[in-house]
């Protein structure tokens, strides 16, 4: 049993009356732990106070996949008052650090020396009040480095696409330009005559047609393709079968190429087809390069705007420019089959607000509506004025929310997602964001198959 000098010695304890530590003494267990020994398990329902006599327990929490520390008891000191003052789960896992002792408090018995000792009931509440706040730095912290991680992952997916084109385009169009050389000297050295060449460079300057079409345009193209290359061979131009598609994406096809086959001889049209089909081949190139590089700018502006990087915390923005910077920065994540409905209303007035602050309210609320539909569905972003709020709304055909899980949508740690999945602060990060910091409301209503987060603005600043 535990000696009473022991427990008079531990400061949860010091101000106990002799009666009330023989009674304590009787209500512990104590229990040897050993290093590496795990006391609690996250998730767990918990029925016991913690009173660490000697040795060091450490407090971690599962976040996306990684076991975050948290807190730390060395001896003398004492833990899972939280879980039992609020009825929840164990909010971490508790491992032993290196051997050492700890005496086990029943619930029922830490409830009674609540009630029983002033002292005991001011330390653990204040001490529970301490922990949980800086639990909840530690995750809002963690959460948000996890969110930028996971956006930089899909911004250098999304980057990495265009990129890799643009070299891939960048080393055919070297090939071209080769190709092109080649077939000008073929050219100057066949005297074409000044008409023919006329002829040629306005056919040069024809843009390629589109690259989306239908799969019975796609057959139709091949097919002129096909009868332009045999036309073309029966002309003496060799290759054909090579630059009929090139001619063809154009839309020049034999009837145009007919006056210079007549005007021309054999050497001097193989040489004008060679020529014209370079010129328009590095073109298209020339265009796909420019296509790509405005991608990757329109990626990078998004991403630019959507930290508001080089501006001051607070800012006169139009929130459609916000939440369309988001849906870029998140098309690594939508693109897998979410489908977006836009209906704004443009009339709305720039508004006074934490821009990237903001921002991470349209990234979380989106991340939810995705993950509400497996991945797959429709999300409707809608804004509007309401007297002297703007109001932007996201709603998803997710499954919904439970009628249970509603009331407890904004507490922080609260998820429903597997441990590990959540830290349970993303809605709760939004609603200090929207309420605190922008005097405005967070609203949810949900039914199976419809979910709207509303977002309720002033129009005049409140700023928090």
């Amino acid at each position: 049993m535990i000696q009473l000098d022991e427990l008079r010695g531990h400061p949860l304890f010091k101000d106990l009356s002799e009666a009330l530590l023989q009674w304590l003494r009787e209500q512990l267990t104590e229990v040897s732990i050993a290093a590496g020994e795990v006391l609690a398990r996250e998730g767990e329902t918990r029925s016991h106070f913690y009173v660490v006599l000697q040795g060091e327990v450490a407090a971690t929490k599962l976040s996306r996949g990684q076991q975050i520390p948290t807190s730390r008891f060395i001896a003398p000191s004492y833990f899972g008052a939280v879980a039992l003052l609020s009825g929840t789960p164990a909010p971490g896992t508790l491992k032993a650090v290196t051997d050492g002792r700890v005496a086990l408090l029943p619930e029922r018995a830490f409830r009674e020396l609540l009630v029983g000792s002033e002292t005991f009931c001011r330390l653990i509440f204040h001490s529970s009040f301490d922990r949980l706040m800086n639990l909840e730095a530690t995750l809002r912290n963690r959460e948000k480095l996890a969110a930028l991680g996971t956006l930089a992952a899909g911004l250098a997916h999304e980057l990495n696409n265009p990129a890799a084109a643009l070299v891939r385009t960048a080393d055919r169009a070297v090939a071209a330009l080769a190709t092109l050389k080649v077939a000008h000297i073929e050219l100057r050295d066949s005297s074409m005559p000044v008409d023919a060449m006329k002829i040629l460079e306005g056919l040069g300057e024809r843009q390629g047609l589109t690259n989306v079409m239908s799969a019975v345009d796609a057959l139709k193209q091949n097919q002129a393709a096909d009868a332009l290359s045999d036309w073309m061979v029966a002309q003496g131009v060799g290759k054909a079968w090579l630059l009929a598609p090139c001619l063809v994406s154009a839309g020049i096809l034999q009837e145009e190429l007919d006056s210079l086959a007549v005007t021309l001889n054999r050497e001097q049209f193989a040489a004008a087809i060679h020529w014209l089909a370079s010129t328009l081949e590095l073109n298209a190139l020339m265009e796909d390069i420019r296509v790509g590089s405005v991608r990757i700018s329109g990626i990078i502006r998004a991403m630019k705007s959507y930290s508001h990087l080089d501006q001051s915390p607070q800012q006169e923005v139009d929130i459609h420019e916000g939440i369309e910077d988001t849906l870029i920065i998140m098309q690594h994540r939508l693109k897998q089959g979410v489908t977006v409905h836009r209906e704004y209303d443009h009339s709305l007035p720039h508004l006074s607000v934490y821009g990237s602050e903001l921002n991470q309210v349209w990234t979380n609320l989106i991340d939810n509506a995705i993950d509400a539909m497996s991945g797959k569905g429709e999300i409707v972003v809608r804004t509007y004025r309401e007297m002297d709020e703007a109001v932007v709304e996201f709603t998803d055909n997710g499954t919904g929310i439970a009628d249970d899980v509603m009331p407890h949508l904004f507490e922080p740690f609260f998820s429903t997602k597997p441990p590990g999945q959540g830290t349970g602060l993303g809605l709760d990060i939004s609603y200090q964001t929207v309420v605190n910091r922008h005097r405005g409301a967070l609203l949810v209503s949900s039914r199976p198959g419809q979910t709207t987060f509303q977002v309720r603005l002033p129009l005049v600043s409140r700023l928090g």
